[in-house]
């Protein structure tokens, strides 16, 4: 009897990591307007990058301000705004998950980061003032990508590098996005 549970518990793992590691080859993007929570999760099912419009619309009246500004507020406000904002975003999250990361960033313009990895099933992003470019490579591009093998995040800063110093890199796909406020 054990070794059926034990069995039918292995078999539901494995197809539980085939799922959650499945890659989606299409360059297809999708977009929808705020979905409701069953629309929101079949559509991420598909693992294709979507757009979803209009879902931070509640905090549509913080583009009356500059990112200084923003940044000037006193510590209360801010913790008040960043808890207002984990409370709306928490909707979002993967059902019966008890335990989420949410990070709250201001970063100026024209600024960049090198290319990051997500392990996590579900990234979201959710654009609040201005506009960002987001380059999004398939897992199975990682050969590409200059890996480090410390913190397991690419050495290229896309935006900043010289890219003919990483001669495999223009062999990488990728799908470029731009968010603007209001999307996530």
């Amino acid at each position: 009897m054990f070794k059926y549970l034990f069995l039918i518990v292995l078999v539901y793992l494995f197809f539980q990591y085939s799922y959650i590691n499945k890659i989606n080859k299409t360059l297809d993007i999708y977009q929808i307007d705020n979905p409701n929570k069953n629309e929101f999760e079949n559509i991420l099912v598909s693992k294709s990058p979507t757009i979803f419009t209009n879902v931070s619309e509640n905090f549509l009246s913080l583009q009356e301000y500059s990112l200084l500004e923003i940044l000037k507020l006193s510590d209360n406000h801010k913790d008040a705004l960043k808890t207002n904002l984990k409370n709306h975003f928490e909707y979002y999250t993967i059902p019966l998950l008890h335990k989420y990361e949410f990070n709250f960033n201001t970063e100026l313009k024209n600024s960049s980061i090198n290319i990051k990895r997500c392990y996590s099933s579900r990234l979201l992003i959710s654009q609040l003032i201005g506009t960002k470019k987001i380059l999004l490579f398939s897992p199975d591009q990682k050969e590409y990508l200059y890996i480090n093998k410390k913190n397991k995040n690419s050495f290229i800063n896309f935006f900043r590098d010289d890219l003919t110093k990483f001669p495999l890199f223009k062999k990488t796909k990728f799908i470029e996005i731009i968010l603007y406020p209001g999307q996530m």
